[in-house]
């Protein structure tokens, strides 16, 4: 059997990437919004790789990548996931963030997916996060709609498990950082460590904007990815679940902190602010179960920061 990746941008890519390696034989579905699907053409050098072009939303599109099943897992990744107001399209990100799943998993109970994966946001549990973070903790508020609606993804999940016995993970992420298969360079679509190393390459100020001095939960992309597919691989019972992935916490200034530093000791003139208030602890079902965060931040960057270095003209 197969898996499904719907959406093979910066997360999907990696995952699929992951899975390759694996052994497994994964088809992807993806519209190429975000993403140029020429960098993802590389994936069919690691294994059995094929792309279906096409949207989440469109039964049609949706139909002819299930037709390469059938699958044991469906990966649902596609998504309108930029929060900056200028990236943020109502329609679009409705379409594609509300109906997108709605599709996908009406086709996976068609086809008898026995699992379903949807890569959920930690920023369900909203802006602030507690001194301590479980799966138990009630949705927060939201202040845009690509994350309010990782929270109708979710209980979409939950219903579609419980009318029709599927198991089905909603795995948190949090804001994924770290290189990968496809590597964007719209600002509207970089996480803010991967934005912060490509402006500091640019030459560009590292600006923390009001209100991000809270602490945030991060994840390298790899390990990221090995969440999903720990999720993927757990006996979870028929029903809904949903699991905690993240590294580290800790505020943005000091992320900017971390990547001036990097760019500093590369001989990048680069000046962040360093005043910041001290993390919280994360706690996740995942861990217990094996997977653990292996990647920190400040590991991380310099391979970003060298990676845009070699692609930025001169």
């Amino acid at each position: 059997m197969a898996v499904l990746v719907t959406g093979v941008g910066y997360i999907g890519a990696a995952l699929a990437a992951r899975l390759l390696r694996a052994g497994e034989r994964v088809v992807a579905l993806d519209n190429g919004f975000a993403t140029d699907l020429t960098a993802v053409a590389g994936l069919a050098e690691l294994g059995d790789f094929e792309l279906v072009r096409g949207s989440v939303t469109a039964p049609r599109a949706v139909a002819r990548a299930f037709a390469r099943g059938p699958f044991a897992v469906v990966y649902h990744l596609a998504a309108q996931a930029s929060s900056a107001a200028a990236a943020e399209r109502p329609r679009y990100t409705e379409t594609t963030n509300l109906t997108g799943p709605r599709v996908i998993l009406d086709a996976a109970v068609r086809h008898g997916v026995p699992r379903v994966v949807y890569g959920s946001s930690f920023r369900v549990y909203g802006p602030v996060l507690p001194p301590a973070v479980d799966e138990q903790m009630p949705y927060g508020p939201q202040g845009d709609l690509a994350h309010l609606s990782h929270v109708y993804g979710e209980k979409l999940l939950e219903l579609y498990a419980r009318r029709h016995q599927l198991t089905a993970i909603a795995v948190r992420l949090a804001v994924v950082h770290g290189l990968g298969p496809v590597m964007k360079t719209d600002y509207r679509y970089l996480t803010v460590p991967n934005k912060y190393c490509l402006q500091a390459v640019r030459g560009e100020p590292l600006v923390v904007y009001p209100g991000a001095a809270a602490p945030t939960a991060f994840i390298h992309l790899d390990d990221a990815c090995a969440a999903l597919q720990a999720a993927a691989a757990v006996a979870w019972p028929p029903g809904f679940h949903a699991a905690n992935a993240a590294g580290e916490v800790c505020p943005v200034p000091q992320v900017a902190a971390l990547v001036a530093t990097a760019a500093q000791a590369r001989g990048l003139p680069t000046r962040s602010p360093q005043n910041w208030r001290a993390g919280g602890a994360i706690h996740s079902r995942l861990t217990a179960l094996g997977w653990r965060p292996t990647r920190t931040l400040a590991a991380s960057v310099g391979a970003v920061l060298d990676y845009y270095r070699a692609r930025e003209p001169t």
